[in-house]
């Protein structure tokens, strides 16, 4: 069994925000989630991804991304994190993972954590004074 780990309560709270403008959320996968997880958890990644977000449906139209938008290495590693935890149409290697700075990469690696088949038992939402 694993936990569920936001950055802050603020990542929580925009996580939820967008969770909740789903016209059908059992229609969306663990996919959708992990992806979700880390566009809320980092605002630069937000303010990039959200115009390819269709919050309704749960989809993201991810073919444009990277042609469109200019990116700093730790955005670019991101971003790309995004694309391929929800369609696979991304490659992210170990080394970019583990070259992100420590907040982003456990981002990263709590979103590798949502995409997998496993059940949660606790979610650890820090309190304002913790973040």
């Amino acid at each position: 069994m694993n936990n569920i780990d936001f950055l802050s309560a603020d990542h929580y709270r925009v996580f939820k925000q967008m969770a909740r403008r789903l016209e059908d959320p059992g229609a969306a996968g663990k996919e959708y989630f992990s992806a979700l997880y880390v566009i809320a958890g980092n605002e630069r990644v937000r303010d990039i991804l959200l115009p390819y977000v269709n919050l309704e449906t749960g989809r993201i139209n991810t073919s444009t991304i990277i042609d469109d938008n200019t990116f700093d290495k730790g955005e670019l590693v991101l971003v790309k994190l995004v694309i391929h935890l929800y369609n696979h149409k991304e490659w992210v290697l170990p080394t970019e993972l583990i070259s992100l700075p420590q907040e982003d990469y456990q981002l990263a690696m709590q979103a590798i954590t949502l995409c997998r088949d496993e059940q949660f038992d606790k979610i650890t939402i820090p309190d304002d004074e913790e973040a």
